[in-house]
């Protein structure tokens, strides 16, 4: 019988105050814990606790991704999502056994984990402004990128966009509101259009959202997904849709900076529109 157990079995017996955690003898951990699996976004990852000495009597798992917890995911299993895209998660085993502690032990991280869909069509982008800026055009251009490169966006449809210095196949522009309507007659002083080779954000939009959006606090960074989305949408063949029942998520090719018919906000295509 391992002296740890035997010297708590005693305690008992001998009716003294068991021993807290802290003061316990830890486990060895004597292969570290693995993770199997196809990282790519869709696949589930199963863990392998590793092996110990004594042997593990219970077992816990917390999902990492980069390093931080993934909210709700301590299973021994976990599916991929599009938020896991790009990153590489690892998984924390923590065991214990009568009369040790509990210990910890994290895997080796996986690869970067894929998109669901692998690329189809390829397009490129260019970015100007048109008018007087006020906001950063850096974290335009970033937040715009991101968009793209989201998994729950176009790219979920298999359409890999990527900025380029000029020549892009089409220029996304952030542009002072007034200057909207040089661009044709379908643009307004007041939301974001798309003529053309150009895919024009309304900087008013951009800084403030719509008051539909602000009313549901939907979020600004969402707002920024959505118009992002729905403008390119646009030059990639898509026209408007409506909402397709109530409690639904909305199409992003849904005006929904002006209203949702019954709908619920989403930022992203969904999976009719991919």
């Amino acid at each position: 019988m391992p002296r740890a157990l035997l010297l708590a079995l005693l305690l008992v017996l001998v009716g003294a105050p068991a021993l807290a955690d802290s003061e316990l003898s830890p486990l060895t951990n004597t292969t570290l814990p693995a993770i199997s699996g196809t990282p790519r976004q869709g696949q589930v990852l199963r863990a392998d606790p590793g092996r110990w000495s004594p042997q593990r009597t219970e077992t816990r798992y917390r999902w990492l991704r980069d390093g931080e917890p993934i909210r709700r995911a301590h299973e021994r299993t976990y599916r991929l999502t599009a938020l896991d895209v790009a990153t590489r998660l690892t998984v924390e085993v923590r065991v214990r056994a009568d009369g040790f502690a509990w210990t910890a032990a994290v895997s080796e991280p996986t690869s970067r984990i894929d998109y669901r869909v692998p690329v189809r069509r390829r397009v490129t982008y260019d970015v100007t402004t048109r008018g007087r800026i006020t906001t950063s055009l850096a974290t335009f251009k970033r937040l715009a990128q991101e968009t793209y490169a989201d998994a729950r966006g176009w790219r979920a449809a298999g359409i890999a966009l990527r900025q380029v210095g000029r020549g892009g196949d089409f220029t996304l522009v952030l542009a002072e509101a007034s200057t909207l309507p040089s661009f044709g007659a379908e643009c307004s002083t007041y939301w974001s259009c798309r003529v053309g080779r150009f895919v024009v954000i309304n900087q008013d939009r951009w800084k403030f959202a719509s008051p539909a959006w602000n009313q549901a606090r939907a979020g600004l960074r969402n707002y920024r997904h959505l118009v992002v989305n729905h403008e390119t949408g646009h030059w990639l063949g898509h026209g408007h849709a409506g909402c397709p029942g109530p409690g639904q998520a909305a199409p992003v090719m849904m005006q929904q900076s002006k209203g949702l018919d019954g709908c619920r906000f989403n930022p992203w295509p969904t999976a009719a529109e991919r």
